[in-house]
């Protein structure tokens, strides 16, 4: 299966590449493409990383097995997003997640040499290679930020706040399901559901399906820059 070049644009990789550019490398360079089911194994926790993915259709969730047994979902990555290249050049190059596909999906993999080839031949694709990186690092910044702002109702307010600014407006549209928001934010859904109507209820949300309105931002970005609780003992 050949790659759409217009969908590997997408992707930071290839980013300022025609999509004349792209067919070219794609002629000259070592790939492979595999698809996917929903919840078939993509990387395993433990394997051996030897290659990197682009996702070219569908979406790929990652999690983290503690040996309790329980899960904590790192990402969910979307279409041109890549998987597995934190860890490709690492001494110990083991996979440290789990990676499954939420539904059909589509990846291209590029094994370690032919991605170490690439860049002596391409140093701009080497530039997008190490932005990449600090773009995922940021990332994972923010989620250990999240995780360590104290009470679920604080985290879902800092998500929440986060969003809004991403998406540069008071409603905003969850990336996820609310099953994967509560795996996100490293609780259960019935908790979620019980602080989402909290907050509706003290007038500072509203919401319908995936879309949430922030309706008092100041009185939620006070609450987070604060010690203080919202009526209530928090959950």
């Amino acid at each position: 299966m050949k790659p759409d070049p217009a969908v590997l644009q997408s992707c930071l990789l290839f980013r300022g590449k025609s999509v004349d550019e792209i067919e070219a490398l794609l002629q000259k360079m070592l790939y492979s493409v595999s698809s996917y089911q929903k919840n078939m194994l993509i990387f395993a926790e433990g394997d051996t990383a030897d290659r990197i993915g682009i996702i070219l259709s569908g979406r790929v969730e990652v999690q983290k097995t503690h040996p309790t047994g329980s899960s904590v979902t790192i990402a969910h990555l979307n279409v041109g997003q890549t998987i597995g290249e934190a860890v490709l050049f690492r001494r110990e190059n083991i996979v440290p997640a789990t990676a499954t596909a939420t539904g059909p999906c589509s990846i291209l993999f590029i094994g370690k040499q032919e991605l170490l080839r690439l860049f002596t031949t391409d140093t701009d694709m080497l530039t997008r290679f190490i932005e990449n990186l600090s773009e995922r690092l940021v990332l994972v910044n923010r989620k250990i930020e999240m995780l360590s702002a104290g009470p679920l109702r604080r985290r879902m307010i800092y998500f929440l706040l986060e969003q809004a600014m991403q998406q540069s407006s008071d409603v905003i549209s969850l990336p996820f399901s609310r099953k994967e928001w509560a795996e996100h934010l490293n609780t259960a859904r019935p908790s979620l559901s019980r602080e989402m109507g909290y907050l509706r209820d003290i007038g500072w949300i509203e919401f319908k399906g995936s879309r949430i309105a922030l309706l008092n931002r100041e009185a939620m970005n006070d609450y987070i820059r604060t010690d203080s609780t919202i009526s209530g003992k928090e959950k």
